[in-house]
């Protein structure tokens, strides 16, 4: 994908990818409990230690290399690489883990990706109700 995006002029960054358990205590309990936020605040922008997509391997967080201020800022949604990924990542089996409004009721992050395309990583993220053919 990172490729194609560069064959289009954009450069694609990976800015995070598979986070353990351990990690996702420190940005869990470090980072947020710095900005002043509670657990339920916390909950809504970043996975409790245990429940982060990263921790499967399949997400991950995409930033735009000629916007670096952007990096897992909401203005990312604003980069080219933003549009190119939301044209074009569905042909890399990514999709937008928390577009707005989800039903997951996280906060919406258009940085954070993940990889759909084999059976374990679409049951991971869909359950059992999905049917391959």
């Amino acid at each position: 994908m990172q490729d194609a995006a560069r064959r289009d002029g954009i450069f694609l960054t990976p800015l995070s990818g598979f986070r353990s358990v351990k990690d996702q205590q420190s940005v869990f309990y470090g980072v947020k409990a710095a900005r002043n936020q509670n657990i339920r605040q916390r909950a809504k922008v970043s996975a409790p230690p245990g429940f982060s997509e990263h921790h499967t391997g399949y997400a991950l967080d995409i930033g735009d290399a000629n916007s670096p201020a952007t990096h897992l800022e909401f203005d990312f949604e604003n980069t080219e690489a933003f549009y190119w990924l939301q044209k074009h990542a569905n042909r890399f089996h990514f999709e937008l883990s928390f577009p707005p409004d989800n039903t997951r009721g996280i906060m919406y992050e258009p940085w954070h990706w993940r990889f759909v395309g084999d059976d374990h990583s679409t049951v991971t993220f869909y359950g059992q109700r999905v049917v391959t053919p």
